[in-house]
């Protein structure tokens, strides 16, 4: 039997791997289900990808373990428990450890397996096999390329700031750029974000208190684009950072790395995936993530000491850096409320919730929160910044096809191979009815290199029927939309609310948290299991209605009133 594992860089139709006879294609990347298929018949083997071999309730229960280890054990001065702060950034690690315990576990032992290039889980199934995998080459992704693929795909500004991200994560150099705020004269509901995304959400319940002060403080530039209103007030975290560090902090630094240290001989007594992510030095970095965690911790803490803070409305506790003053409120008594920069949150499914109060906006994430994530009912409560439905136009303005597209790369994902099973149907469809494709990108993905992909997934002659767009969303891409296409993104639902409808390419989704099946549970829009079905789409939307029911579920909008009882702390409880 010969096992081919192919790298998410390469393609299974190119190299010197596709001569060869396979008896299973694995992809360490995820194609989608349709692309499975493909690779199956022109094969003639079985192919698939590494991430369907483990089930979604394996997944949860596998994290949940893992962030139950040893907290408690690495707590700093403050109260806050750093294995606590790191999970989120063990994530991506894990969750590709995860599958590759189980496929070990299906290789036939007389099983010949090969690469096409090395492979953090190739190491990964090589410790557990307790065998040496070949490899077709042993070029891997070096410095030069990595960093020539990011120069060419980015633009400046956005690589000045994934620069940051890595290198300047504490503010060790824009501290001395960023100057010290005066303190605000009122109090004021602190607004905490890292993306753009979070703070529009943030700001979004902003709007609705306009005699009430708030304070959006932001750890990178990103955060910062958006459109404020009068009571919003804009900082950086970095103006925050102590100059130079604290000596206190250093020390504290170093005594909590000594805790840790002494709990290392615990994790070789550990079985599973514990014990082989400390092998592959998956938990490595925790020293260094912990002496630049303890630095952000003190922007932070002077942050609170400096401004007159009396709650705080996070839209991310998932985000290490923003999971922070939420702790550090919570220690010192200040009322604390998470809301969701998304339709669906699963991060609760992980590790519980530390604010107080759950903000969701609608039945459809209360019941996400209750039944997947297990959050108790008591400290869910139902309420959107904005719950609108807009009328449709007459039907001869609905002439763009639009598709919410997703930095898919991020999670493996073969960006050019999703491109070529919908944008050619899409294309068709628009041509047949005189209609253009709009492709909205995410804030994640770059418009240089989606135009390169367009370009090799279109024949020249239908190019000039694509549009892509980058930038917030607009009215007019839902104005205008004939219907709407998206993967597992939460603009499903504000497809749905604006009356557009959605279809779910669900034969691509590769998440084990299930948000495609919530929104279609909750009508947010319709299942499509293959790209050929896209072909059908003009029959669906004969029959398509949304109804005003539906729209309630999904987003029940706060009274103003309410949202200023939800953020005073002043809920009996």
């Amino acid at each position: 039997m010969k096992i081919l594992l192919l790298h998410p860089n390469d393609r299974v139709e190119d190299g010197p791997w596709q001569s060869i006879r396979w008896d299973w294609i694995v992809d360490l990347g995820w194609a989608g289900q349709a692309a499975y298929a493909q690779w199956a018949n022109r094969f003639s083997c079985k192919a698939f990808s590494i991430r369907n071999v483990i089930d979604h309730k394996q997944y949860l229960s596998s994290f949940r373990e893992l962030w139950k280890l040893d907290l408690g054990k690495w707590v700093d001065e403050e109260g806050v428990d750093w294995w606590d702060v790191f999970f989120p950034v063990l994530y991506a690690r894990i969750e590709e450890i995860l599958p590759v315990s189980t496929l070990a576990g299906q290789i036939p032992a007389n099983a010949e397996l090969a690469a096409t290039r090395p492979h953090f889980l190739v190491q990964a199934l090589s410790k557990l096999l307790l065998r040496d995998i070949k490899t077709f080459t042993t070029a891997s992704n070096g410095f030069l390329a990595r960093y020539g693929k990011v120069a060419s795909t980015f633009r400046p500004l956005q690589i000045i700031e994934i620069a940051g991200d890595k290198w300047d994560m504490d503010y060790r150099f824009r501290r001395h750029v960023s100057p010290t705020p005066k303190p605000s004269t009122q109090p004021s509901i602190l607004l905490p974000s890292s993306y753009i995304n979070v703070s529009r959400a943030e700001v979004a319940y902003a709007r609705m208190l306009p005699q009430q002060h708030f304070l959006l403080v932001t750890t990178r530039r990103n955060g910062g684009l958006v459109d404020l209103p009068p009571n919003v007030e804009l900082r950086s975290l970095a103006s925050y950072a102590p100059t130079p560090f604290l000596p206190a902090t250093e020390k504290e630094h170093n005594h909590l790395v000594g805790c840790w240290r002494e709990s290392q001989p615990k994790f070789s007594e550990i079985t599973g995936t514990i014990r082989l992510a400390n092998e592959l030095g998956v938990f490595d970095g925790f020293p260094a993530f912990l002496q630049k965690g303890l630095r952000i911790r003190d922007a932070w803490r002077s942050m609170l000491s400096r401004e007159p803070i009396r709650a705080v409305l996070s839209g991310d506790e998932n985000n290490a850096l923003t999971r922070l003053p939420t702790l550090l409120a919570r220690s010192r008594g200040i009322h604390t409320v998470v809301c969701e920069h998304g339709a669906l949150n699963m991060g609760f499914a992980l590790r519980p919730p530390i604010s107080a109060i759950c903000l969701a906006q609608g039945e459809m994430g209360s019941d996400y929160w209750k039944e997947f994530c297990g959050v108790r009912h008591g400290q869910i409560i139902t309420g959107s910044a904005a719950a609108k439905s807009a009328p449709r136009p007459q039907s001869n303005q609905r002439d763009w096809i639009v598709l919410f597209s997703e930095a898919y790369e991020a999670n493996s994902g073969r960006t050019e191979g999703f491109y070529a099973e919908v944008l050619p149907q899409l294309c068709l469809l628009a041509n047949q009815t005189g209609r253009k494709v709009v492709i909205k990108l995410h804030p994640f993905e770059s418009l240089r290199a989606r135009t390169r992909i367009v370009r090799k997934s279109l024949p020249r002659e239908l190019q000039p029927l694509v549009e892509l767009r980058e930038g917030p969303l607009t009215p007019d891409l839902f104005d205008r939309a004939w219907f709407s296409l998206t993967v597992e993104s939460s603009v499903a639902v504000e497809c749905t609310l604006q009356g557009v409808p959605c279809f779910l390419c669900h034969w691509f989704d590769s998440s084990w948290y299930e948000y495609s099946a919530q929104y279609a549970r909750f009508s947010a829009g319709r299942i499509l299991n293959s790209p050929e079905e896209i072909s059908k789409i003009p029959d669906l939307l004969e029959d398509f209605e949304i109804d005003s029911t539906d729209l309630q579920r999904l987003a029940t909008q706060i009274r103003p009133e309410e949202l200023k009882v939800v953020l005073s702390g002043s809920l009996p409880r």
